[in-house]
């Protein structure tokens, strides 16, 4: 009975809610929770509008297609005709989609794939760069590329055969990558196993070349993270990129030297995509004790040595009753150097709400904090 009562039982409770976070109550208690919107409407989800609006940048003024940022970074460019896309592989069972976030492979079996599905979509017209493990970019005609297909988090537990492109091309792309998939050993190799494969490759997302505005150059930034999305942003905006990957000891060793120099250091965290693309709130919730315990209690320890203050905030609201994102507001939290209690409120939306209006732009959080 002892799983039940920690992460509780409610099915509309969000992943903040029901996760054991001690170090956030306890930074909650002591700070302050308000909401920030950092999306303007729901034509903004499943686009870098929060990341761009963390870094201080207007979405409303920039391409906010994740592929563009991932061509970008990639060093492709475009024809005037030709658009980037996301060129994600997926796992299947049968026609279902069963794994949205296939587990990593060998670097040469991964390589392997990524060969085997560029030269079968380039029959189709597509042109498929390479990026990071499972999630790349491709290049194509615009008029090849169905704009309203859902972003691959949005795929979990659907037919596939249901989500056939409405362009012929694009269609084709995707049939050409699955035969050659599904057949490879790689993927018969790791079935047998009892594993996901890569079985077929979702291309979605068209989007046009990045042109980023400089930033401030008296303000002096950093930034970490491995997510290769967060990374590109942080490229195509001049925001200089520190750790990659490690353990939480060496982000936090980053951390404290980045603040030695740093009017601003952002850190970018997902314990893992499945945990964040899971569709019930309860096993999401386990990532969020784990940013907990091994990143937010350490943390908390560095930016108060340092005097500084710490802003956590979630990049995107998640529909409780659907497990897709949502424009909603999204909780903040600020602790540290000069921040009192004004109101005692927990750390999830429901009490971001009780906070009152949430701070709007979400592009000007940074400054808000700034000035407190």
């Amino acid at each position: 009975g002892g799983a039940a009562e920690r992460w509780g039982t409610s099915p509309q409770a969000s992943p903040l809610a029901l996760a054991p976070s001690p170090h956030l109550d306890d930074l909650a208690r002591h700070g302050r929770v308000l909401g920030v919107r950092l999306l303007e409407n729901e034509a903004q989800v499943a686009t870098v509008a929060p990341q761009l609006a963390l870094l201080g940048l207007d979405p409303a003024t920039h391409e906010t297609a994740p592929a563009s940022y991932l061509g970008h970074v990639a060093g492709e460019s475009l024809k005037e005709e030709e658009r980037f896309c996301c060129a994600d592989f997926i796992s299947l069972f049968r026609d279902d989609v069963a794994d949205v976030e296939p587990g990593p492979l060998r670097e040469a079996e991964s390589d392997a794939l990524l060969k085997l599905a560029a030269a079968e979509i380039q029959r189709a017209g597509f042109r498929l760069v390479k990026v990071g493990q499972s999630h790349h970019v491709a290049v194509a005609p615009a008029a090849s590329i169905d704009p309203a297909l859902p972003p691959t988090y949005c795929l979990q537990g659907r037919r596939y055969p249901d989500l056939e492109p409405a362009r012929e091309q694009h269609a084709f792309a995707h049939k050409l990558a699955r035969d050659a998939l599904e057949r490879h050993e790689i993927n018969e190799v790791r079935r047998d196993l009892g594993g996901n494969g890569w079985d077929a490759l979702w291309l979605w997302g068209p989007g046009r070349p990045v042109e980023v505005e400089g930033r401030d150059e008296n303000q002096v930034v950093s930034a970490h993270g491995s997510h290769p999305l967060w990374r590109a942003v942080c490229t195509a905006a001049g925001v200089p990129l520190g750790y990659t990957s490690g353990s939480p000891a060496s982000l936090l060793r980053e951390v404290d030297k980045s603040l030695r120099r740093a009017d601003v250091v952002w850190i970018y965290l997902r314990r893992g995509e499945r945990d964040a693309y899971l569709r019930e709130m309860t096993l999401r919730a386990y990532g969020i004790a784990e940013i907990d315990k091994k990143v937010v209690g350490p943390l908390a320890d560095v930016v108060a040595k340092r005097k500084a203050r710490l802003l956590v905030v979630p990049d995107a609201a998640w529909s409780t009753e659907e497990g897709v994102p949502s424009a909603d507001p999204v909780p903040a939290l600020i602790w540290g150097k000069g921040i009192d209690s004004l109101r005692t409120l927990p750390f999830h939306e429901e009490g971001a709400a009780m906070a009152g209006e949430p701070v709007a732009p979400g592009y000007g959080l940074i400054d808000y904090v700034r000035s407190l």
